[in-house]
C-alpha cells in the first residue's frame, strides 16, 4: 500500500483500500481519494481498542503522501482527521491511566488488558516536525504536542522526568503560536511548579532568609529555568528565586533543609495552619472527549 501511494499509483491503490477490513483508517482513506465527505472525529469514528494501531497505520499512510502528488486537498483532509485521531487516542489513553490510578496502580500494572506502546511519543514528534515546515499547520501542530504531553503525562513510570517536562514546553510554545496566551501561561506556571526543588515546594516560605536544598539533576533544572523565562516574558512578572544550594555544592546542604523542614512543619501543626499541595503535571491535562483548539480551553477551566 505504501509503495503504490509512493508510486502515485492511486487506481491501484483504491482497490486495494476497498478490500480492506483490517483497519476504519483504510476506509476513510478510500472515501477521501474518492472525494467523499469525511465526518468529524467521535467515539464512534474508530473502535477505542485499536486507536494506537490506526494512528501508526495513518501516520505511515500521510508520512508517504507528503512525497506523492496526491491533490493538496485530499492530503489535509487525511491530516485533519489523522490529527483529531491523535487527540481521540490520548483522551483514551489517559482515562484508562486515570482508571489505573483510581485502583491504585498505573498502566504498567495492566499491560495485559491495554498497553501504550512507547513509540507513540516518537511518531506524533515526527509528525509535528514534519508539519513545522508549513506554516499553516500552527494549529494541527498545537494539538498534536497537547496529544503528546498527554501520553507523556500518563506513562511518566516510563520515561524521564524531563522528557515529560520537554513535552509540556513544546506544549506551551505551540499554544502560544496560535494566540492562546492564557493557556500557554498556565501551562509554564504548570511546569514551574512541578520541576520546582522539592525543599522549596514543602516549605511554607516563612523562612525567605534560608538556603534551600536542590536535589534536581541539571537537566530538570533547565526544565524549570525555561518554563520560568517564558512564563515571565508573557506575564511580565518578575519571579523572585529562593535561595537555594545543590546538593553536589554542599554535602551540609541536605542535613541543613531537612532540619527547617522538621521545624516548619512543628510551627505549621502548632498553628493548625493548612499546608497547600503543589500543582503537579498530571493536573494539567484533564478528561476531555473532544480534540481540538476551542475545546481544550475546558481543560483549563476556561470553557
Amino acid at each position: 500500500m505504501i509503495d503504490l501511494i509512493k508510486q502515485n499509483k492511486f487506481e491501484e491503490l483504491k482497490e486495494i483500500l476497498h478490500h480492506s477490513k483490517d483497519l476504519k483508517i483504510h476506509t476513510y482513506f478510500l472515501q477521501i481519494l474518492n472525494g467523499d465527505s469525511i465526518v468529524a472525529v467521535d467515539s464512534e469514528t474508530f473502535d477505542a481498542d485499536k486507536y494506537q494501531e490506526e494512528f501508526l497505520e495513518g501516520f505511515e499512510i500521510y508520512k508517504a503522501l507528503q512525497t506523492s502528488t496526491i491533490d493538496k486537498e485530499y492530503l489535509q483532509k487525511f491530516l485533519h482527521m489523522l490529527v483529531e485521531l491523535t487527540f481521540k487516542m490520548s483522551g483514551f489513553i489517559q482515562l484508562m491511566a486515570e482508571n489505573a490510578m483510581n485502583k491504585g496502580l498505573n498502566l504498567s500494572h495492566i499491560e495485559h488488558i491495554y498497553k501504550v506502546d512507547p513509540i507513540l511519543r516518537d511518531r506524533i514528534q515526527e509528525l509535528i516536525e514534519i508539519l513545522k515546515n508549513d506554516s499553516d499547520q500552527k494549529k494541527a501542530i498545537a494539538n498534536l504536542a497537547a496529544a503528546k504531553a498527554r501520553i507523556s503525562n500518563c506513562i511518566g513510570h516510563t520515561i524521564e522526568k524531563y522528557q515529560i517536562g520537554e513535552d509540556m514546553l513544546q506544549f506551551g510554545s505551540s499554544y502560544e503560536s496560535v494566540g492562546e496566551t492564557e493557556t500557554a501561561i498556565r501551562i509554564y506556571q504548570g511546569i514551574m511548579n512541578d520541576f520546582e526543588s522539592e525543599s522549596v515546594k514543602l516549605s511554607s516560605g516563612l523562612f525567605p532568609e534560608i538556603s534551600y536544598t536542590d536535589e534536581r539533576p541539571e537537566s530538570e533544572i533547565a526544565i524549570h529555568n525555561l518554563a520560568k523565562e517564558h512564563f515571565e516574558r508573557l506575564t511580565g512578572q518578575k519571579i523572585e528565586e529562593p535561595k537555594r544550594v545543590h546538593i553536589n555544592e554542599s554535602p551540609a546542604a541536605k542535613d541543613l533543609s531537612e532540619n527547617i523542614q522538621k521545624e516548619e512543619a512543628h510551627y505549621n501543626n502548632h498553628e493548625q495552619k493548612p499546608v497547600k499541595e503543589s500543582t503537579k503535571l498530571n493536573s494539567t491535562v484533564q478528561k476531555s472527549d473532544s480534540g481540538f483548539l476551542g475545546k481544550i480551553k475546558k481543560l483549563f477551566g476556561k470553557g
